[in-house]
């Protein structure tokens, strides 16, 4: 059997750019990759960087869903039914919509794949695919190790992606990932990360996960473990590290340079709006951060608008904060209503959504806004959000930021953190009015997957 593994672009302005940062290493396609039998035969177009060769032969393709990749997902699937091809979906947005999924292709794939892979492709092979495949959250699986021949020759961004566990504990109103998850982590055995990240070619590495730090004392532990390993690596977490003197000691020794922080508000009702009540005790944040910067490790903090309390005044005195605390890179986003979350469930109840489905809109561009907001019109926060990023990613602020110890410290890392300020800024204008999917979104109905199965299974029989 021939397997063909597809990661989608969000969708694009024009044929030859894809914004940079977005070019990552897939590493659910390497994991699934990785799982995969000898015996089955693996394919794999990364659209961000290459188009999909859609008359390859081939029996089944595994497409991965986001919310933001769910049109052009579909759209996919439709081409590969046009040729009589079946199709399997998977990821975030399909264990958040698994009925939405199941209308656009032969299957779907709802939660990791581990414990149903082999499962899943041997049904291909005798032609028994079956329309869904549910993980069973209390089932214990083990981590696959990706197979990453396949990313040979792909122009990705220079961070080996690894994964040390995954889902985060925290219960975020607005985070897709706690709602896919039901706010659990699951840890992944230290000696197996270990394992992987001595077979890397690449020593610059981005742990995915979505919380590093959710647990400190594991965290130390494998801090630990990476020391002799001498890589530069960067990691999302939260500032409650700051207040681990011994971990951010043993995270710098072991080659961290960078950490994302969700910051998201500089409003202490709005983070309990937010339920993040980690992140409450504002008057600490000059401390924390400057205890971070002074082990060497930058930070890139994330900031939403659009809370029910905040103006675009208390917007751009937040873009002054993140300026003033000197931030290595920032992002200034509205808040978006992710399917599946608390946060859509209440907008819709409140009747605030302009668009149930926009993820699919044919009209709907990134950046726009699917809700009406309390304090502005959806215009006007779309413009706050620009305003932002402009000030933010300015030269003089670009200036100002380098002077933070996290940030100019070796020369090397000066020199990293301004070529990437200036390609953040670059992409502000890449990123606006970015179309999802390439053509309007038509289902198949079931009764055609089996028909064109069919016809598949005759010419090639």
């Amino acid at each position: 059997m021939k397997l063909t593994l597809i990661t989608p672009h969000i969708g694009r302005k024009r044929a030859d750019e894809y914004v940079h940062t977005w070019q990552m290493e897939p590493l659910p396609m390497a994991t699934l990759a990785g799982m995969t039998p000898p015996d089955v035969e693996v394919a794999y177009f990364d659209e961000r960087i290459e188009p999909i060769d859609f008359d390859a032969p081939t029996d089944l393709a595994g497409i991965a869903v986001e919310t933001y990749t769910a049109k052009r997902a579909y759209e996919i699937a439709a081409e590969y039914h046009r040729r009589g091809v079946r199709t399997l979906l998977g990821g975030y947005h399909v264990m958040l919509l698994p009925d939405e999924a199941a209308r656009y292709a032969d299957s779907i794939l709802v939660g990791y794949a581990e414990p149903l892979w082999e499962r899943v492709l041997r049904d291909a092979e005798r032609g028994a695919l079956q329309p869904r495949y549910v993980q069973d959250r209390h089932e214990p699986y083990a981590f696959s190790l990706p197979r990453r021949d396949l990313f040979a020759g792909k122009p990705y961004f220079k961070l080996s992606c690894v994964e040390t566990g995954r889902g985060c504990p925290l219960r975020c109103n607005f985070c897709s990932i706690a709602a896919a998850t039901g706010s659990t982590f699951l840890p992944r055995p230290i000696d197996s990360i270990v394992a992987e990240l001595e077979t890397l070619t690449n020593r610059t590495v981005f742990f995915v996960d979505d919380n590093f730090v959710s647990n400190h004392k594991r965290a130390r532990e494998l801090c630990k473990e990476l020391i002799p390993l001498k890589l530069t690596w960067v990691g999302q977490g939260t500032l409650t590290m700051a207040r681990d003197e011994k971990l951010l000691a043993l995270m710098a020794e072991s080659g961290c340079v960078g950490m994302l922080i969700g910051f998201e508000s500089l409003n202490a009702e709005t983070l309990l709006q937010m339920d993040k009540k980690v992140n409450t005790v504002l008057g600490e944040y000059p401390a924390l951060v400057d205890r971070i910067h002074s082990h060497g490790i930058s930070i890139y903090g994330t900031f939403i608008f659009g809370y029910d309390l905040e103006t675009p005044e208390d917007g751009m005195r937040t873009v002054d904060a993140a300026i003033d605390l000197g931030l290595g890179m920032g992002a200034f986003n509205h808040l978006l209503p992710f399917p599946g979350t608390p946060l859509y469930a209440q907008m819709q109840e409140e009747g605030r959504l302009t668009d149930d489905e926009w993820w699919l809109s044919p009209t709907y561009r990134y950046g726009d806004v699917s809700f009406e907001p309390r304090t502005m019109t959806g215009a006007e926060l779309h413009a706050l959000c620009l305003r932002a990023r402009r000030k933010f990613y300015g030269f003089p602020s670009i200036a100002r930021r380098l002077l933070a110890k996290g940030n100019r410290w070796p020369p090397r890392k000066a020199g990293a953190m301004i070529g990437i300020n200036l390609l953040l800024r670059k992409e502000i204008d890449q990123k606006e009015a970015l179309p999802l999917g390439n053509e309007p979104l038509r289902p198949v109905p079931r009764a055609a997957f089996t028909e064109l199965a069919e016809h598949a299974a005759v010419a090639v029989g």
